[in-house]
């Protein structure tokens, strides 16, 4: 069972047409590769063939700034918000995709849409992504979210690590802000992603401390020497089961990151390196996250 826990929304439901085509340098920046910011919903299935399952989601703005473009939405109905969005793709594969819903704290209706997407929609978990979303994760609104996600049962995926994002603040992303939300909320299962690059010492210090937290490899194989780096690092902590597998889509494919974890040994003994084991990487790829999220 190969699971994606972090896919984003295609922007289009629909072809992009040419003036809404959007690329992307700044999140692989050092790599020389480039992302498709503007995708269709045929572009985004096409793209999750390699994977049995995937959990989708937007980014809600900032309720100072409605017009902040976290996530691209040019070709969906303005009658349809972000979780309107995850609920329709998710209805488009039924057997495949799951949607997450996104809220911010601040947002003065933040409980009566936590019940829409919940209630109505379908959705099975939250995203946030607090520096691009520009919320503190430690503030009261944000403890009251985590502790109703926590009541209901619902796991929440954390955007972790750095931002090209100028007015993201970097703690805001920062591991060890949130092992004080772990303390705080024992039982929420939270996914801090990207394995918190590059602070993959403090993420992997996160998840071994705490049983409900994990995080996820995505945005790491075009970076190979710290992918291996990160990936060593929790091989020798005894932690590379608390990886799940994602490819942070469309950012890059699913395949791009299941062949970016099988060639890190390729790359290892290229450059004279200790290999990370094949049961291991393995165990990352195959990991049955659902089943360890609780989603149905």
């Amino acid at each position: 069972m190969i699971v994606d826990v972090h896919t984003n929304l295609p922007s289009h439901a629909d072809a992009v047409p040419e003036s809404d085509q959007d690329i992307d340098r700044s999140m692989r920046s050092g790599s020389g590769g480039f992302s498709r910011m503007t995708n269709s919903m045929d572009d985004y299935l096409k793209a999750m063939a390699p994977v049995d399952k995937a959990i989708t989601f937007g980014i809600a703005p900032p309720p100072s700034d409605p017009d902040f473009k976290a996530t691209r939405r040019q070709g969906w109905p303005e009658s349809m918000n972000l979780n309107d969005i995850a609920a329709e793709v998710a209805r488009r594969a039924p057997d495949k995709i799951t949607p997450f819903m996104t809220l911010h704290p601040l947002d003065p209706n933040v409980n009566e849409e936590y019940d829409r997407a919940v209630g109505d929609l379908g959705c099975k978990g939250l995203k946030l992504a607090p520096g691009g979303q520009l919320f503190d994760p430690e503030s009261e609104e944000a403890f009251r979210l985590y502790a109703r996600l926590e009541q209901d049962g619902l796991p929440v995926l954390i955007h972790g690590g750095t931002t090209p994002k100028w007015n993201a603040p970097l703690m805001s992303g920062h591991p060890i802000v949130f092992d004080r939300v772990a303390m705080a909320f024992p039982r929420l299962k939270i996914i801090f992603a990207h394995l918190g690059h590059p602070w993959h010492i403090d993420c992997l210090a996160l998840v071994r401390k705490h049983p409900n937290v994990w995080t996820e490899m995505s945005g790491q194989f075009y970076r190979p020497w710290s992918f291996w780096n990160g990936m060593r690092l929790f091989h020798e902590w005894g932690v590379t089961s608390k990886i799940m597998f994602a490819s942070d889509w469309s950012l890059s494919d699913p395949q791009d990151n299941i062949d970016g974890l099988r060639n890190l040994n390729k790359f290892a003994a290229d450059h004279h390196l200790p290999e990370i084991p094949d049961k291991e990487i393995e165990g990352i790829i195959n990991r049955d996250s659902l089943d360890i999220l609780g989603i149905d």
